[in-house]
């Protein structure tokens, strides 16, 4: 494969658990239901990876590889999940969780460039 297909398909797996993950955030923030199962899932599904408690897909595998090295993502995990399961968040629940969406958006916005760049 390609490092733009690579990269094209990675893509695709951090737009996922990005948008999944903002609208866990806005639904908890707006008491709405916004997010769907699926979103629950995908954000529970990625937190567990990252706090490597289980749900080894490699779709999460591999974002949360993505994210070694990044702040936040040494966070406490097990409190988050835990919140997660029960669906309510509370602030710093939601404080680590921004900081998850913003480290997922900036790499989103690297592998863009890449891709950007190895079409120029």
């Amino acid at each position: 494969m390609s490092s733009i297909g690579f990269d094209s398909c990675f893509y695709d797996r951090l737009d996922q658990y990005s948008k999944s993950l903002n609208h866990v955030l806005l639904a908890t923030k707006r008491k709405s239901a916004l997010a769907d199962e699926i979103d629950w899932e995908h954000t529970l599904e990625l937190v567990k990876t990252l706090s490597a408690r289980g749900a080894n897909s490699l779709a999460a595998s591999s974002v949360a590889a993505c994210l070694k090295g990044r702040p936040g993502a040494s966070a406490r995990w097990d409190p988050i999940v835990e919140a997660l399961e029960r669906r309510t968040l509370d602030q710093g629940a939601m404080k680590t969780l921004f900081n998850l969406a913003w480290s997922l958006d900036e790499e989103r916005a690297a592998v863009l460039l890449r891709m950007r760049q190895g079409h120029a």
